[in-house]
């Protein structure tokens, strides 16, 4: 394999036909230098056909995985096309067998909360035991809605999502 492109050989012929037969103190510098150019040519030929060889694999290779960057323009354009046409569920469905991205949607969740909170309140009562029922049975939601309460436990009893 030659090793020099045809302009280098040129370089190199016109240098040494100007140095030759001339005892200047240059000719041993532009040697060096030369010598250097050469070496660093060698080195991006070298290089240039490492990365051939890899866009060749990369053009031959089978692609076994979803995920495979060769893919991202693919995944982009399904993505788009079905996000236009309603097919987005199908999109999903397809991205997840195949290891393909999965698109984050918006869904609407709706929590169901059991709180357990302190209310204190002030009555007129003649027992603890009548205050207690007398607090109890004047109980309201706007009692609870304007009140300073402090919640003391809660507990989520259930989730149900459906896409947005």
């Amino acid at each position: 394999m030659n090793t020099t492109s045809p302009a280098h050989e040129a370089l190199a012929a016109e240098i040494r036909t100007t140095m030759e037969g001339q005892n200047t103190g240059l000719r041993a510098p532009m040697i060096g230098l030369l010598a250097r150019a050469e070496a660093a040519e060698q080195i991006a030929q070298k290089r240039v056909a490492e990365l051939e060889a890899e866009i060749q694999r990369l053009r031959t290779e089978q692609i076994i995985d979803g995920a495979d960057p060769r893919l991202a323009r693919f995944w982009d354009k399904a993505g788009r096309i079905a996000d236009h046409a309603d097919f987005c569920e199908e999109y999903d469905r397809m991205a997840e067998a195949m290891n393909g991205p999965r698109r984050a949607r918006e869904y609407n969740v709706d929590l169901t909360v059991t709180l357990t909170v302190t209310l204190s309140r002030t009555v007129e009562a003649v027992s603890e035991e009548d205050a207690e029922e007398i607090a109890s049975d004047g109980l309201s939601r706007s009692d609870l809605e304007g009140a300073d309460v402090s919640i003391d436990d809660w507990e989520l009893d259930s989730a149900s999502a459906e896409r947005a």
